[in-house]
Order: C-alpha cells, then structure tokens, then sequence
C-alpha cells in the first residue's frame, strides 16, 4: 500500500469512524459508507491540508473511492 493509499484510508476511517477493514480501495464512499456532503467536504480538507493539493469541488461528487481519491491525488501532486 503507498503513501497516498495509507493516508487517503487513514482520513476517510477518521472521518467515517468506521473500522479500517470495512474500507476497501473499491469501497463506494457513499452508498457502502454512508458519507454525507459535509463528510466529504472535510475529507477533501484533510487531503488538501496533508498533501498540499487543491482538489476541485465541482469533481466532489467523483471521489467515490479509496481508488479514485488516491489517484485523484497522485496525479495532483505531480
């Protein structure tokens, strides 16, 4: 698991508080975990605060996954 990975898990299970194993890199943020718009907005937060990128809030609704989050991000910090 790398770096962008880890950190993207870590937030998410912060910010959900749920258990770490229910969190696959395919996991539907929304209709597996319950995420609301305010959850997500504040793991867009983390993620900006901790890799010092801007993710876009129009794609907000894109960040579905551990995957595309991670992805998202990799490309970003390019």
């Amino acid at each position: 698991m790398g770096e962008v990975e880890t950190a993207v898990r870590d937030i998410v299970t912060r910010i959900t508080k749920v258990a770490p194993e229910r969190i696959g890199l395919d996991t539907d943020l929304k209709s597996e975990l319950n995420v609301d718009s305010l959850q997500g907005l504040q793991i867009v937060a983390a993620l900006e605060n901790q890799f010092g990128v801007r993710l876009p809030d129009e794609e907000l609704d894109n960040y579905t996954t551990v995957r595309l989050i991670t992805d998202t991000v990799t490309r970003l910090r390019v």
